[in-house]
Parts: C-alpha cells; sequence; structure tokens
C-alpha cells in the first residue's frame, strides 16, 4: 500500500475523510495519478461516506451537481438558523407604527394588492415573499404614515424583482400599475431609504423554500402537485396575517403542508422519517396548523379576491374552487 503523504492527510483533512476512505485502492500506483482523475476518486469517496447519513430523497440526487444533494442537510439547517436571527418582531405594529395610521388591517389590504400585481407581472414565487419581508422588515424598524403605504409596497416589489427576477419588469411599469400616484423620483427616494434602513439585508429564508424542501423529503404527498399547490395557497393566505408572523417560515411551511394533505388525501404527512429529516414533531407543529386554519376560515372573503382568483387556474390545479376539509 502506498504510505499517505502529508499532502494526502491535508487534504483529506479538509474533505472531513478518514485515512481508510481516502484510500481509494490498495495498489495505487506509485506514480501520481492525473489531477482529474485523483480529484474524482477523492470526490467519490466523499459521497460514500456522506451518503450513509442522508435522507433517501437527496441520495436520490446525489449524481446530478446541480441539487448539490451532499449539502442539502447543511443548507437547510443554515436556513432554520437564518430564520430566527431574522425573524421580525410580531408586535412591531403596536410598537413601532402609530396606531391610528397603520393597522393590521391596512398592510393586509397592502399585501392583498401586491399579491396582485405579482400575479400579473407573473414573478418568481420567491419575488413574493421577499417583498413581503422587505415591507414588514421596514415597518418594524420606521414609523411611516398610512399615506406612504403604497409607495413602500411599490418600491418593496421593485427591490425584490431587481434580487430575484432575471428580467425584473421597469419601473414605468410598476407606476402604471399604481395608476401613476408617485413620480420616479419619490420611489427612488424611497428605494434609497429602505435599503438604508435594512442595512442591504433583504432577504430571509422564506415559508416557500422550506415548502419545497418539506415536499422533497416527504414520501406520502412528494410528487403530489395538488397539495404541493394548496399548501402554497394557504401559506400565501396567512401573509395578510400579522399576527402569524410570531411563528417562523419553516413552522408556517410545515403547518401548510399538514393542512393540505389533510384536506385532499385525509393522511397525516408528518410521520416519523418527516420527524427526523426536519426535526420538527407532529406534535409540535399542530398547535400551529390549528391557528393557521383559524385564521383561513375565519378571514374576510373581501381579502381574499386576489387569490382565489389567482389559484383558481389550471396552473395551480385549481386548487382554490377545493372545500376546506380540515
Amino acid at each position: 500500500m502506498t504510505p499517505v503523504t502529508e499532502e494526502d492527510q491535508k487534504t483529506a483533512s479538509d474533505l472531513n475523510l478518514s485515512e481508510d476512505e481516502f484510500i481509494v485502492d490498495s495498489s495505487r500506483p506509485k506514480e501520481k495519478l492525473p489531477v482529474a482523475e485523483e480529484f474524482k476518486q477523492r470526490i467519490a469517496a466523499f459521497r460514500k461516506r456522506i451518503c450513509k447519513t442522508m435522507v433517501f430523497s437527496d441520495q436520490l440526487d446525489i449524481r446530478d451537481p446541480q441539487m448539490v444533494a451532499e449539502l442539502a442537510t447543511d443548507v437547510y439547517k443554515n436556513m432554520r438558523k437564518e430564520e430566527v436571527d431574522k425573524q421580525i418582531d410580531v408586535n412591531y405594529l403596536s410598537k413601532v407604527q402609530t396606531p391610528s395610521e397603520v393597522k393590521d388591517t391596512s398592510r393586509a389590504f397592502l399585501i392583498e394588492w401586491i399579491i396582485d400585481v405579482h400575479r400579473k407581472f407573473r414573478l418568481l414565487p420567491e419575488t413574493l415573499y421577499v417583498t413581503i419581508y422587505i415591507i414588514d422588515k421596514f415597518l418594524s424598524l420606521k414609523q411611516i404614515k398610512k399615506s406612504q403605504l403604497h409607495i413602500l409596497g411599490v418600491t418593496s416589489l421593485l427591490i425584490s424583482t431587481k434580487y430575484e427576477e432575471i428580467y425584473p419588469p421597469e419601473l414605468k411599469d410598476l407606476l402604471t400599475v399604481s395608476e401613476n400616484k408617485f413620480s420616479r423620483a419619490e420611489v427612488l427616494k424611497m428605494e434609497k431609504e429602505i435599503l438604508l434602513t435594512l442595512q442591504f439585508d433583504l432577504t430571509c429564508p422564506s415559508a416557500y423554500r422550506f415548502l419545497e424542501r418539506f415536499r422533497k423529503l416527504s414520501s406520502v404527498v412528494g410528487g403530489d402537485d395538488k397539495v404541493f399547490f394548496f399548501a402554497q395557497y394557504l401559506q400565501e393566505i396567512s401573509l395578510l396575517d400579522a399576527s402569524l408572523l410570531k411563528y417562523k417560515a419553516s413552522e408556517i411551511a410545515g403547518a401548510s403542508l399538514i393542512l393540505a394533505s389533510k384536506s385532499l388525501k385525509k393522511v397525516n404527512v408528518w410521520n416519523k422519517e418527516m420527524e427526523r429529516a426536519t426535526e420538527y414533531s407532529d406534535e409540535y407543529l399542530q398547535p400551529i396548523a390549528e391557528d393557521v386554519k383559524s385564521f383561513v376560515v375565519e378571514v374576510n372573503p373581501k381579502f381574499l379576491t386576489t387569490l382565489k382568483y389567482k389559484f383558481s387556474k389550471q396552473e395551480y390545479k385549481e386548487v382554490a374552487n377545493l372545500p376546506f376539509k380540515f
């Protein structure tokens, strides 16, 4: 067997490999392998080791480099940490804003309008969540008047499209859908104010990204688009309720998936497999699901006009036409 050199030991340490895993073949030739071949062998040894700790759905993607399956669990854990660090104070409306100016209903009307504009421009789902995060974060840090809510929404959408979209809508188009109630200069001034107030920290792990991850992990509803879109529908309804900010994005995603699978398939999606992979127990998520269900069932129908129209389309499997059977 060829001795392991100091350089080899350093490489094995960088990849977190044991000496046995690093040695690919006991009959390893003394001459140095081509760099590409040696790199392939090291990666193969790393994947062999990491597969032992991966969930089955990630193991299926191990050969697809775009899925970075070997890092999926680490990404998930980092998202869980980030959402805690960036969680917005649920009581910011009473602590920061003047109750006579900006109330929870004012926020709900603004969010519904944002959802409608987001739909008209056919933007990415994540763009919606980034926009609402920017709005809530700004309102939690700076007091504004009710008359400024509209321009705050437009400007937040402008910023999020620049961040998420490949081809973001032009400012003139956003001004048009806003009926030209404010000028280009006013929007750019608000953009500067938002960016400086948030110190250019514009994103937080969204419930949509967690919902995608939970769907992938589930062996019960993993391939069911209707359950996924129904859960997304419930999530977007929950965006209207400021009181649900007390829950983290991953909790809302888990609760929405539980409600959707219960309503459409009459099964509890949160089995032991999901508990191990997500580090959430079914018992922990059930009270959150109850809060989401209460709001979805009791919310004023006038706030749901846009969402019902959006999710009644064929691209969303017409889930808005389905009854709630929680």
